[in-house]
């Protein structure tokens, strides 16, 4: 896709790019905002970026699942007070999904809130909602209010009941109501992350919109019984860019003018451009519209689902940055793949630079009608009518997207991913060699109690352990090692006593035998022996040699990988402060890694991505690899599907921070 057919075709719903219109998915995360700048552009030249809205605020309500009787309802329990009186967990009503959020501006009289004036009335209520006022600036006397409702579901008045003190500026108000997700927050559990828009409530029950159920999927199969949720407010057009011109980075005016954003609808299988209308006239006052359809009324509630993305088109003649608030995933998080003629608009979900190879795991890609995975390519140039697609957009000011596609033939029969671990280069100029790169494994034969050189110790003096492996070639330091199903006999703060299932000190070899607290991933600070390697954690366990697989492993040489020659996966080593190291995995008799280039730099470990080497770009030529282009921090892609028997699937990809 050219630059111009872009630039025409969004304006026009992408009707010139015929192959962005066919034919026919969240996690505990680390607080914070990203920053993108969109450059300048004119009403006859826009500037483009594909960006998404994360989730931000506090959840409105935490708790556990108590059943999911029907295919699209959640229930909950409800509490007692101290009067014994029932507390509900929801106020009926307010998540109904016809509810209009209100606009209310909030006045200071002093250092308190003197009056909270009703832009935006708002719709769809039934119960008079919550009123939410921003904590001041110091202290800690919170304003409050409370609303009343009309006939129409509309806020018709705002009583304050505390004006509070500390306010130096006037508080931004909201209501508890309107657009909210129900966020599974289950902590390890594979669909953890995932959210799901309410579209009705009442004391103790949510109604949940399914459509983003993938094939196969239940709601009861990811909100079980028992599981953790959360209650948290949808990012929406409103929230995330401001729905006044005060509020609003964007400029605003008339549909011809005004910046735009393009949210995809796959009810409709085309963009859907929107702009702030300003000033308001007649019937329609400030606020979010369609720009082909006005009609439709204000559009501030227009949902932007955290893990799809959209496209701010700058039509202005000056520089924009814009910060997004949220939350970015601490764990791997799954990309949507879209059923047959269908597409999703993505940005990079983890607020980093994310290699091709890593988004879509090898073992996702598959070539066979039968499957519903990212589908390879059987023609050289990719141009075949059923070989997925995805498309990079480059934000450099000259806007351009770039096609990506799998060739078929290239490791897409994979059915295990490889993995190693690398530590810093013992090369020249802190190049990668082959002893920096490690894919082995095996079991675990003892644990003991030893200070950071691997001398053994008292355990009460210890926050080091030494692990027997059973092996001849023990890991050299640096790497990282992941210690697996490792049991033994609890152990008590001393570590000179066994534990029984009541706390109380026994006889050695009468504790009570537990899953160890050292299994997890480690640093290696020194290879002890050629059998044996210290880690920086306190042995918790007198070992049970009887129990558990006891594995160790630096990497796994992973199943289904070609043995052709021509046809290697591809590795590459990211991070680590170096750069252009890279090399090819061979699944062999004795599989190992090859450093064709060691690349120069990587004074700390870097990241490990092997992928199947199939990736290939328009008119880069069928031998060009691009297993490792790159999807920068705020970059955006496009996912088409093509696949005749693809299906709305949810594939986990690699986090790159883990």
């Amino acid at each position: 896709m050219n630059n111009a057919c872009f630039k025409n075709s969004i304006y026009y719903l992408l009707s010139l790019c015929p192959i962005l219109l066919s034919a026919a998915s969240n996690v505990g995360g680390i607080s914070g905002s990203l920053e993108t700048t969109i450059s300048a552009g004119t009403t006859t030249n826009p500037t483009y970026a594909v960006v998404s809205a994360g989730i931000s605020g506090d959840a409105i309500y935490s708790g556990q699942v108590q059943s999911t009787p029907t295919s699209t309802t959640v229930y909950f329990e409800s509490s007692s007070d101290t009067n014994e009186a029932t507390v509900n967990p929801f106020v009926s009503g307010v998540f109904n999904s016809a509810v209009k959020t209100p606009i209310l501006t909030a006045s200071r009289s002093g250092e308190g809130v003197g009056s909270i004036a009703i832009t935006y009335a708002g719709s769809g209520f039934t119960t008079a909602p919550e009123i939410v006022i921003d904590y001041p600036e110091s202290g800690d006397d919170l304003a409050t209010a409370t609303a009343s409702i009309n006939g129409s579901g509309e806020i018709s008045s705002i009583s304050i009941t505390n004006s509070g003190t500390g306010y130096s500026s006037n508080p931004s108000v909201s209501v508890v109501g309107g657009p909210y997700f129900l966020k599974l927050t289950e902590a390890g559990d594979g669909h953890e992350g995932r959210v799901f828009l309410i579209t009705d409530n009442n004391a103790t029950r949510l109604t949940l919109d399914t459509s983003t159920l993938g094939s196969g999927e239940t709601l009861d199969n990811i909100l079980q019984d028992d599981f953790s949720v959360e209650v948290v407010q949808a990012p929406t057009l409103g929230s995330t860019f401001g729905a006044t011109v005060a509020t609003c980075s964007l400029t605003a005016g008339k549909n011809k003018t005004a910046d735009l954003i393009y949210v995809w609808s796959n009810d409709e299988d085309r963009f859907i451009a929107y702009y702030l209308r300003s000033p308001a006239s007649g019937l329609y006052p400030i606020g979010w519209y369609d720009v082909t359809a006005k009609w439709k009324g204000l559009q501030n509630d227009k949902v932007l689902y955290p893990d799809e993305g959209f496209i701010v088109s700058r039509r202005t003649n000056s520089n924009l940055t814009i910060s997004f608030d949220g939350s970015a995933s601490d764990s791997a998080q799954k990309l949507r793949l879209p059923a047959l003629n269908k597409q999703v608009v993505m940005n990079n979900p983890y607020g980093g630079d994310l290699l091709l190879g890593e988004l879509i795991p090898s073992n996702f890609i598959s070539r066979p009608a039968s499957t519903g995975k990212f589908r390879s390519s059987a023609g050289e140039d990719g141009n075949n009518a059923d070989g997925d697609e995805i498309w990079f957009l480059r934000p450099n000011g000259s806007e351009s997207w770039s096609r990506y596609w799998y060739q078929s033939g290239y490791n897409d029969t994979i059915t295990k991913i490889a993995t190693a671990t690398a530590k810093a280069g013992s090369g020249g100029s802190g190049a990668i060699t082959a002893s920096d790169v490690s894919l082995a494994g095996g079991t675990i034969t003892g644990l003991q109690s030893c200070n950071a050189s691997g001398s053994i110790v008292d355990h009460n003096v210890s926050d080091h352990t030494l692990i027997t492996l059973h092996t001849t070639n023990a890991p050299l330091a640096g790497f990282e090692i992941t210690i697996s199903e490792v049991f033994g006999k609890k152990l008590n703060n001393n570590g000179d006593k066994e534990l029984d299932v009541d706390g109380t000190e026994v006889s050695a070899g009468s504790g009570i035998t537990i899953f160890s607290g050292l299994c997890g991933t480690y640093k290696i600070i020194r290879r002890h022996a050629n059998n044996k390697v210290v880690v920086r954690k306190q042995r918790d366990v007198n070992f049970d040699n009887s129990k558990g697989a006891k594995s160790w492993s630096t990497g796994q040489i992973g199943a289904g990988y070609s043995t052709d020659s021509n046809k290697k996966a591809k590795v590459y080593f990211v991070g680590g402060g170096g750069s252009g190291a890279h090399g090819t995995f061979s699944p062999s008799a004795t599989p190992q890694i090859v450093v064709t280039s060691g690349g120069s730099g990587y004074t700390t470990a870097p990241q490990v991505v092997i992928s199947g080497g199939g990736w290939r770009l328009d008119n880069a030529g069928s031998s060009s690899y691009q297993d490792n282009a790159s999807l920068g921090a705020t970059e955006g892609m496009i996912v088409i599907r093509k696949n005749p028997n693809g299906l709305l699937t949810y594939v986990k990809g690699s986090n790159p921070f883990q």
